[in-house]
């Protein structure tokens, strides 16, 4: 056994017999010397194993294992990470030309020497490109396994998008037609055999990235929308607290009930065909006779019938269409905006307007829109309503009038 094959068997085994006290300095951050202790921690702090930390008893464990054992657990790892591509593809290049001129003056050691310089970048940046895939899937398809909140799950999918954008970018300067260029000589099959297995692992590694951007930017879109819902449940659910006069009540408890709040007994639904009903089984019997009884199973479907041609004309542009009751709403608060000290009446606008909707609806709108608002819109907007209580029912009432005022 080599000098240098000692001294790596001597750090491995040194590895293993310090296995509980390194992983106690991982978990815990530190460790404190003590009699039982001493000579371990000294050995691995000699070995370059531990460091000394913020105090002469206490230790830690150096970057490089830190780093290793991080890069092993996947944890705390980001996949953010520096990826320069042109200088990886430098380093290469330079280590191909001093391996193919070992070769030429027949210098087989130093020629092993820029093989495994060549295989270890090679790797390493693969490796670093695998990593950032593996955690960066995990931070955009877990609900909520990295934040606590839709706003701060919205803000780390938009920079893991713009990393992923980022790392794109990165990637075009891997040019496969410079890397087959590499082997443009009398390339031995060993630099060969790498060569390949990068190339093949770095188109796998960009389909795979095309892969997650797409999956970004819909996921990014629907947790967008999810926010906007969230805020308008929000809002309203703040309204009805401010206003316990719209709490709903137990209605079927009471003796009378109005016929519109009386709730039916629901539909039975079944997903195909109650086989054990009887009435039922005797057209069952002789439909599966009359089957049995054909003489002339039936025919395939014709793959080869003519084919229909597609219209791929250009599909006309549609303009956004908005809701008109909608705009009428937005029209109506924007004159309570303009209008400071006067109160403005649903009905009297709906009659100016010349409405083609009842008068009851118009009054629900006006109040789903108003609930809808922003919290800095609803203050600005103050809202009185007018209605008859329901008989029997307290706090309950039917609206019939509206009144918006500018508050503030």
């Amino acid at each position: 056994m080599s000098f240098d094959q000692q001294q790596i068997a001597g750090l491995i085994r040194k590895l293993g017999s310090a296995d509980q006290l390194l992983a106690e300095a991982y978990i815990n951050g530190t460790i404190f010397i003590d009699d039982e202790n001493r000579s371990l921690i000294e050995g691995l702090k000699k070995t370059g194993l531990l460091r000394i930390a913020d105090q002469s008893d206490e230790f830690r464990l150096t970057t490089d294992i830190k780093r290793l054992i991080d890069r092993m657990l996947l944890r705390n790892l980001r996949y953010r990470q520096n990826t320069d591509m042109a200088k990886m593809v430098k380093s290469v290049e330079e280590d191909i030309d001093a391996y193919r001129n070992a070769l030429e003056r027949n210098e087989q050691d130093e020629a092993n020497y820029h093989l495994e310089q060549i295989d270890d970048t090679l790797y390493e940046s693969l490796e670093l490109l695998e990593n950032s895939l593996s955690v960066m899937f995990s931070a955009i398809t877990s609900q909520f396994g990295f934040v606590n909140s839709l706003a701060s799950k919205i803000r780390e999918n938009e920079r893991a998008l713009g990393y992923a954008q980022q790392l794109v970018q990165e990637l075009k300067h891997i040019n496969l037609n410079d890397c087959y260029e590499w082997l443009n000589w009398a390339a031995p099959a060993e630099l060969s055999r790498k060569i390949i297995r990068f190339v093949d692992q770095y188109k796998n590694i960009v389909e795979r990235l095309a892969s997650i951007v797409d999956r970004m930017k819909t996921l990014l879109f629907t947790l967008r929308l999810q926010e906007q819902t969230a805020n308008r449940t929000r809002a309203m659910a703040q309204y009805l607290k401010q206003h316990p006069e719209w709490t709903p009540l137990d209605w079927s408890n009471e003796s009378i009930v109005p016929n519109l709040l009386k709730r039916g007994s629901g539909l039975t639904l079944q997903t195909g065909i109650n086989t054990h009903n009887l009435s039922l089984q005797t057209d069952f019997v002789s439909l599966i006779q009359e089957l049995k009884r054909q003489s002339k199973p039936i025919l395939p479907i014709d793959r080869n019938a003519e084919l229909v041609a597609v219209n791929t004309a250009e599909a006309a542009v549609m303009e956004h269409q908005q809701d008109a009751y909608e705009a009428h709403v937005e029209s109506m608060f924007a004159g309570v905006l303009g209008k400071q000290g006067h109160k403005i009446s649903a009905l009297t606008y709906w009659q100016t307007a010349n409405l083609d909707v009842k008068p009851e609806l118009w009054l629900d709108i006006v109040f789903a829109q108003y609930c809808c608002l922003p919290q800095r819109l609803r203050r600005a907007i103050a809202l009185e309503m007018a209605g008859n209580c329901l008989p029997g029912f307290n706090g309950n009432q039917q609206i019939t009038e509206i009144w918006l005022r500018r508050a503030q």
